[in-house]
């Protein structure tokens, strides 16, 4: 996945293809491996995009971030949820420690409503999430939403491709209506089960401004190929809905 992403930074000739930020992430409380990832990346001799982190333990947090994703989350029994939650309080502490430690830049907030849909996913099954219908869906974003929320993240099945958010385009368009109503600079972010172009393409349509592609990547024997191709369906979508 290094080398793929490597790679594609290194030798894009396009701007337009280079990835707008770089995400990294981790759902199963891995302690290390995050900020070496990162540094690895800083050491590459090129200009970075942004880099985002969303960890799934307060150790991932790393100096070489520029921002860090902190969610509120919803559709989740919250006794259930351990370190995620704990995130945010100790966030805190542990920025002021690491600043006085070693003096470098720490990652901003971001901070967004994460809203799992299915249980049968991995994410779902970490954090007991329920399985919500589309109108279920849209009344919890409905109640839930904060004016002070960066966006707004569906989550639909991580790992589980039967659960694609391909599948409820609906869902993506009517929150992506209701957004812009609230606050049209809010950022709309899909995931999950996403393993084709056409997919992409539809969710963008759809109002996703970023969708998030993990599983496919991580299971593929030429990720680089597979990220270069997602990457042009977003470019085709855009310029086609700009023609539009």
């Amino acid at each position: 996945m290094f080398n793929a992403l490597k790679t594609i930074l290194t030798e894009t000739k396009d701007p337009s293809l280079l990835p707008l930020e770089i995400w990294v992430g981790d759902s199963h409380e891995i302690y290390r491996g995050v900020h070496g990832y990162l540094k690895r990346l800083h050491q590459l001799d090129i200009d970075l995009p942004p880099v985002v982190i969303f960890p799934g333990h307060p150790l991932q947090i790393s100096s070489f971030a520029d921002y860090i994703q902190m969610p509120t989350l919803l559709n989740t029994f919250r006794f259930t949820i351990k370190v995620l939650v704990k995130l945010g309080k100790k966030y805190h502490w542990v920025s002021k420690w690491a600043r006085r430690l070693i003096g470098r830049h720490w990652p901003k907030d971001r901070k967004y409503g994460y809203l799992v849909l299915s249980s049968d996913s991995t994410v779902g099954r970490k954090l007991k999430a329920r399985n919500l219908t589309d109108d279920e869906a849209y009344e919890e974003v409905e109640r839930k939403w904060r004016k002070y929320w960066w966006g707004l993240y569906l989550e639909a099945g991580s790992g589980n491709f039967e659960r694609s958010i391909a599948n409820r385009l609906d869902l993506v368009g009517r929150v992506r209506h209701y957004m812009n109503q609230i606050n049209p600079k809010a950022v709309l972010i899909t995931g999950g089960g996403i393993s084709r172009q056409e997919q992409i393409i539809d969710l963008v349509k759809a109002g996703s401004d970023i969708i998030v592609v993990s599983s496919v990547l991580e299971k593929s024997n030429n990720p680089k190929e597979l990220m270069s191709q997602f990457i042009k369906a977003v470019q085709f979508s855009e310029n086609k809905i700009t023609k539009e």
